[in-house]
């Protein structure tokens, strides 16, 4: 059977009515406006001339998306109640072209500083529509004799008098008129969908903008999950929830995470594949919304408090958030001292196997099952684990990369111990936009790359770069103090001006005693820096039944304050390190 839908026509007034009143909307999934001047001028050129100028393609409905609101300052009112919306799935640029010279709007397009002014528009006086070659609608620069276009697409008997009074003459305004009449009788090709369903229409704008924007499976639950009479619209929902990210530092986290979420709890299959999550309903998404940004919430302080991660940037994947969030929806508290230890052992493994490299929906799924097992008290098995780091030589042959999550496996670990810096034994403060590649500023090589080129042997030089001799220090002291140095040198400088130097270096996994740092022997750092650093993994990854008994009150501490706990003294004892801070005293 044959549904191909027939094409119509609407004039040019037809379609300035109904953007007025509401009835063509411009849907917020489309890309920005980003047509200039000339190009809106090419199109009105090509009218007057009568050259076809495409098809737009329309999608009608009784359902609501979210829409653009408003055009050149004009408010765009809302779909009149009983009407049905035609959404522009195709010609979105061309419309908002006719519109905005219909207007003469004045729109500061995004990413831009200046306002562009469509008044600027003008039809050329001095040409005639015989010569087709010659440019009739043009900008004002390009013409002397000209009139603005807006004026022309608004032509009237009124406007004929005014234009005598302003000097045009008869011929001039003839001319104007049939300009306007030209504009006005030109016959816009439409082609109108009445699939109600919005997937039916998601698939058609895909179709059709092959060369242009891709919408990402966030785009459109956005639109499909609109609703202005609860106030929700999920793209303002998630910026706004982003505007918090960013004053926790963990501004770099996908939407997708959240959709992830929602489908595990929502979904009777507790899946979270892209047909499943198409499939969720609307009234369930704005039902458990709340709670799935609540849970997100949850876990991030989670990481930066726990385990200690203080940015975004620095975690293997923002995938490992779902199943944290998944724990906090389902059990609607911090997890006690065995879940927690079980809690990290899957972190961990996760990032060191690599875990959501790939199949990320199929893996969070089984791996929500290891979460409820968690929750139970039980440890759960990894035989599908296989983890790339099985021994401290591995470590050293570990390229550092900033995108590979085993590298960030390893800066997760040192960020814990919240590196101090060397000259000051101040706290490094960590920055995602200085960690976003290998080159950025919270990056030092301690022995620098330069160095070991120059001084190292031939044995030594492709480990310049391994995971194992990076440190995380202040960007200033990185770029301004330490430059090629050896560490011998450059450490003699700070002990100097930091008489705690050596618990300075102790927070990067680094005995300052040790012989490999006062000879410059880079082979002796490495395997023993390489040793420390696997060790910690292993502490993270065998978790041991003694670890998992903690003290009541030692639980109660790493647990933090709350409404029923508050601490009124100062402990000089790090319970989660086990050292002393001699800096506090009684």
């Amino acid at each position: 059977m044959n549904n191909q839908p027939k094409p119509d026509s609407k004039t040019y007034d037809d379609l300035i009515s109904d953007v007025k009143k509401g009835i063509i909307k411009v849907p917020k999934f489309q890309r920005d406006f980003v047509w200039d001047l000339k190009a809106t001028a090419k199109l009105l050129d090509s009218i007057l001339k009568g050259y076809p100028i495409g098809t737009f393609i329309l999608w009608e409905t009784d359902q609501r998306i979210n829409d653009i609101k408003n055009i050149g300052g004009f408010d765009l009112p809302e779909t009149p109640l009983g009407r049905n919306v035609q959404y522009v799935l195709d010609g979105q640029q061309r419309i908002t072209s006719l519109f905005a010279a219909y207007l003469g709007a004045k729109i500061k397009k995004p990413g831009e500083k200046k306002v562009t002014d469509y008044n600027d528009i003008v039809v050329n006086l001095e040409e005639n529509l015989e010569e087709k070659e010659k440019d009739i609608v043009t900008v004002k620069d390009e013409a002397e004799i000209a009139i603005p276009l807006h004026d022309v697409l608004n032509f009237d008997y009124q406007m004929g008098n005014e234009l005598e009074q302003r000097g045009f003459d008869k011929a001039q305004i003839n001319q104007i008129s049939a300009y306007s009449s030209a504009f006005k009788t030109y016959a816009f090709s439409t082609v109108t969908l009445r699939q109600n369903d919005i997937e039916s229409a998601i698939e058609v704008f895909t179709r059709i903008n092959t060369g242009g924007k891709v919408l990402t499976l966030f785009e459109i639950m956005s639109a499909k999950t609109y609703d202005e009479a609860n106030d929700f619209d999920m793209q303002a929902r998630w910026e706004q929830f982003q505007k918090k990210l960013n004053d926790r530092k963990y501004e770099n986290i996908s939407p997708s995470v959240i959709l992830q979420i929602l489908s595990l709890i929502i979904s009777e299959t507790r899946e979270c594949k892209r047909k499943t999550i198409l499939g969720l309903e609307k009234a369930d998404i704005l039902e458990k919304w709340d709670d799935a940004i609540s849970a997100i919430e949850k876990t991030i302080d989670y990481f930066r408090t726990v385990l200690r991660i203080p940015v975004s940037q620095l975690l293997p994947y923002d995938t490992l958030i779902v199943p944290f969030a998944y724990f906090f929806l389902k059990t609607g508290k911090a997890p006690n001292g065995q879940q927690r230890k079980y809690l990290e052992e899957l972190f961990w493994r996760s990032s060191l196997s690599l875990r959501y490299s790939s199949a990320t929906e199929s893996k969070l799924a089984a791996d929500i099952k290891k979460v409820d097992l968690i929750i139970d008290g039980q440890r759960p098995p990894y035989p599908e684990f296989k983890l790339y780091i099985n021994s401290a030589q591995d470590l050293k042959e570990t390229d550092f990369s900033t995108g590979n999550a085993i590298c960030k496996s390893i800066l997760c670990i040192l960020a814990y111990y919240e590196p101090k810096d060397f000259d000051s034994n101040g706290k490094v403060l960590l920055d995602n936009s200085y960690l976003k590649i290998a080159s950025s500023k919270n990056y030092h090589h301690f022995f620098p790359r330069a160095y070991v080129r120059k001084h190292g042997s031939d044995a030594e030089t492709p480990y310049a770069n391994s995971i194992v001799n990076i440190t995380l220090v202040s960007a200033e002291l990185n770029k301004k103090r330490i430059g090629a140095k050896a560490p011998s040198v450059y450490l003699a400088d700070f002990a100097d001006e930091n008489s705690e130097l050596k618990h300075a270096l102790k927070s990067h996994l680094i005995e300052l005693d040790d012989a490999s740092i006062i000879q410059n022997d880079f082979t002796a750092f490495l395997k023993k820096r390489s040793e420390a650093l696997y060790a910690e993994i292993l502490k993270r990854i065998e978790p041991s039944e003694a670890s998992t008994k903690i003290d009541p009150v030692h639980e109660m501490i790493l647990e933090g304050e709350g409404q029923l706990v508050e601490f009124k003294s100062t402990l000089r004892y790090d319970m989660r390190t086990g050292e002393v801070n001699k800096k506090l005293e009684h």
